[in-house]
């Protein structure tokens, strides 16, 4: 039902256009739209219409633009597509919210502004510590508005090399992915005609990547970057913002400079009326001169005013000063200074756990913390105390939810001083010899009870075990990420970074005649269920052959890369060859016992499948209920909604909708439970077509539009194990077709494509009419 509320895009549309003493057959034929369009978005049942579209009704009515900016910012926001509330390591889209506020940069915001409004790629430049990320969100923040589609936000800091810019990019905008073509076509296909603000933070490292940058913004006319980098992109089109440190002379009315105000309102957060006392002003400027106004530094010396007066401080701060090296130009050599200073007013043990944090990627939790110290021998005797005081220093920041990590600036600098202290081979190696533990401890969750907090404890470590990875081939270590490929694939199957697990473990077997067979085996079987799940057949079968040729007598392999030539024939249409792979994966799985009886649950489902297929939906029954069997004594979800949908697919052949429905509803269940957005678009055809055999035909488009949504993010179908009926998808949407009319019908395709998650499975167990 539409909305005639204040404020909406119908509306607001509506009040243009009656100003502009149109109706809507003439506002239609002005911007080239059809009578019914102009109906739908006024009444409310197409609320997110093309960019395109607001352009040329934006044109049509001849608006300015103030008013075109309004008609923008009437278009509500996406639905984010989450099966459940998602970790915060999961949701880099939306801006971050600082908890502290932007001191002495009204002007630079508004300068910024202004230049996104003039060109389409700026670069904030300056000197690391300079405020360059907060001015960015800041400027971001005040002219999101203006962008139909938004904001996004793309952290460059973790990444290791130019290479992973667009793939970094194409995950921030969920371009999906054809393993066909490079990823920039990928990107320019997702926001071709997306009115797009995109941030892209620290860029420094990865400056190789800046042709391809500008390629992005030449190539799509309403995408506007934004970049922080302590260099320029230096590239065609570029606007560079040189960010200044803050003014720290006083200002003419004799009111404290910028950099007082940052230092004195960080200061008396911690210490109460620091600094109020008008004989510790000169104090408190002489500071403020002495760390150039960088806002990092002040910040950092804003934490020792708890224990230090104005005076103190600056006294503490001038030895500090003086023992910056002195071959760095002088802005640096200040930053290095303050840093420098910080580091010095720490005992030997702080100094080496401020070190070993450099070897970090996104953070880390105390525990990962104390276990990378145990086994680099390197760590502190009491990391807990350690850290409290590297807390209080401002180095590290702990997060409400526990995650301990540094700011950018502070993490270079502690890798910096672990490379100067010989540490660094030493501490890499440490880190990923934990986090391989980190990644097989979980791995075996993901087939039990345990899959849901499994995946969120993966979450979190991702970006730390992707450079654990890649650190360790770069030292000539391909066993590692070998292993690491073998335990995380399955993780990367649920998440749907099918993509990156691919890359991930292709990239690990370029470097194939440096490991050990059965190394070799498990990370062939990671990069085959990858490409199958990119719906890349044949890339598939060709790993699952040479997983088997170095599966030796490993039962684990061989149980797995058996059942891969199984389901390379069952999508083939094989069914004899299929049914025989199946047969010996289940023999090999008996062999190898409990660790593959996932293994084992599948190839019978899978077996259930190909008898359905066959035209046996009882011989069906059989296999899948063994399967299902065991999947639900070990609580696993996965396995458990894959037989629930064969079970589905054997009762809408039966006619028996009420038990299709029963196992449509428990296999959406759990896949919420582990956010398998992939299985839940099948659930969502099966429940189309469902719906319209129960006579349920308004719900057919919605359900029908969320599945789409779902693919297109994703990239691909993935699940071809499913032999879905295409025929049947068509003729439940024709069906729903004829009942609610064309407009109706794409009226509620489009609202569909715009649901959450949690509101199209909703459908799915909603009551029958």
């Amino acid at each position: 039902m539409g909305t005639d509320g204040a404020g909406t895009l119908g509306s607001l549309l509506r009040a243009l256009r009656e100003a502009a003493g149109l109706s809507q057959e003439e506002l239609a034929e002005r911007a080239g739209l059809s009578p019914h369009a102009i109906s739908a978005l006024e009444r409310g049942t197409r609320t997110r219409p093309y960019p395109h579209t607001l352009r040329s009704l934006a044109t049509a009515l001849g608006l300015s633009e103030d008013q075109r900016a309004g008609l923008l910012a009437a278009v509500p926001a996406r639905s984010p597509r989450q099966a459940t509330d998602p970790a915060p390591a999961r949701t880099p889209r939306d801006l971050p919210a600082p908890a502290t506020p932007l001191v002495g940069r009204d002007d630079d915001v508004a300068r910024v502004a202004d230049l996104l409004r003039a060109g389409r790629l700026v670069t904030l430049s300056g000197l690391g510590g300079v405020g360059k990320t907060r001015l960015a969100l800041a400027a971001a923040t005040a002219v999101r508005q203006r962008y139909v589609d938004g904001v996004r936000l793309v952290e460059l800091a973790p990444l290791l090399e130019a290479g992973q810019v667009l793939p970094a990019i194409a995950d921030a905008v969920d371009a999906p992915r054809d393993p066909s073509r490079p990823v920039a076509d990928d990107v320019t296909e997702r926001l071709r005609g997306q009115h797009l603000l995109l941030v892209l933070d620290n860029a420094e490292h990865v400056l190789d990547a800046a042709p391809e940058v500008a390629a992005l913004v030449e190539a799509l006319p309403d995408l506007t970057v934004l970049t922080t980098s302590r260099a320029p992109l230096k590239v065609r089109g570029e606007t560079e913002y040189a960010v200044d440190p803050l003014e720290v002379a006083d200002l003419p009315d004799g009111s404290p400079s910028p950099a007082a105000r940052l230092l004195l309102d960080r200061a008396q957060r911690v210490a109460p009326g620091w600094g109020a006392d008008p004989a510790e002003a000169a104090a408190v400027t002489a500071t403020c001169e002495r760390l150039a106004g960088l806002p990092l530094a002040l910040e950092l010396a804003a934490a020792r005013s708890r224990l230090l007066d104005p005076s103190a401080l600056l006294d503490r701060l001038d030895t500090a000063l003086r023992a910056g090296p002195r071959d760095l130009p002088p802005r640096q050599r200040t930053i290095r200074a303050t840093l420098d200073w910080s580091h010095g007013l720490l005992d030997d043990d702080g100094r080496r756990l401020l070190r070993l944090m450099g070897v970090f990627v996104g953070g880390t939790t105390l525990d990962d913390l104390e276990a990378v110290a145990g086994r680099a021998g390197a760590g502190p005797r009491d990391v807990v105390a350690s850290l409290e005081t590297l807390v209080e220093h401002s180095l590290v920041v702990a997060e409400p939810s526990g995650r301990l990590r540094l700011l950018e600036p502070v993490a270079q600098y502690a890798r910096d001083l672990l490379r100067e202290a010989d540490e660094w081979h030493t501490a890499a190696a440490a880190h990923a010899g934990h986090y391989l533990a980190v990644a097989t401890d979980n791995s075996s969750s993901y087939k039990y009870g345990g899959q849901v907090e499994a995946l969120a404890r993966i979450d979190l470590e991702h970006a730390n075990l992707t450079a654990a990875a890649e650190r360790s081939l770069a030292q000539g270590d391909a066993e590692t990420p070998a292993w690491m490929a073998w335990e995380l694939w399955l993780y990367w199957w649920l998440r749907g970074h099918h993509d990156h697990g691919r890359r991930f473990a292709e990239g690990v077997l370029d470097h194939g005649d440096r490991l050990p067979s059965r190394a070799h085996g498990r990370a062939a079987l990671a990069a085959a269920t990858m490409a199958f799940a990119m719906d890349d057949v044949d890339a598939a079968g060709a790993w699952w052959t040479r997983a088997h040729e170095h599966a030796g007598d490993d039962p684990v392999t061989l149980s797995n890369a058996v059942a891969g030539h199984g389901l390379v024939a069952l999508v083939a249409g094989d069914l004899p060859a299929a049914r025989a792979w199946f047969d010996e994966a289940i023999m090999h799985a008996e062999e190898a016992g409990e660790e593959v009886e996932w293994t084992w649950a599948l190839a019978h489902i899978w077996l259930g499948t190909v008898a359905l297929l066959g035209g046996d939906a009882d011989e069906a029954v059989r296999w899948v209920e063994a399967g299902l069997g065991s999947a639900r004594r070990r609580e696993d979800r996965l396995t458990s909604y894959i037989a629930l949908y064969n079970l589905f697919q054997v009762e809408v052949g039966r006619g028996d909708h009420a038990a299709a429905r029963r196992h449509l509803e428990e296999g959406t269940r759990l896949s919420l439970e582990t956010g398998d957005q992939a299985n839940l678009a099948y659930l969502l055809d099966a429940g189309a077509v469902l719906s319209a055999a129960s006579g349920q035909h308004a719900r057919v488009p919605l359900l029908l539009g969320a599945a789409q949504a779902i693919r297109e993010a994703q990239g691909a179908r993935g699940y071809g194990y499913y032999r879905t009926d295409p025929a049947a998808i068509d003729a439940a949407a024709d069906d729903a077709r004829a009942h609610l009319g064309q407009d109706r019908y794409d009226d509620a395709l489009d609202t569909g494509r715009g649901y959450s998650t949690a509101d199209a499975a909703a459908l799915l167990h909603a009551t029958p009419a």
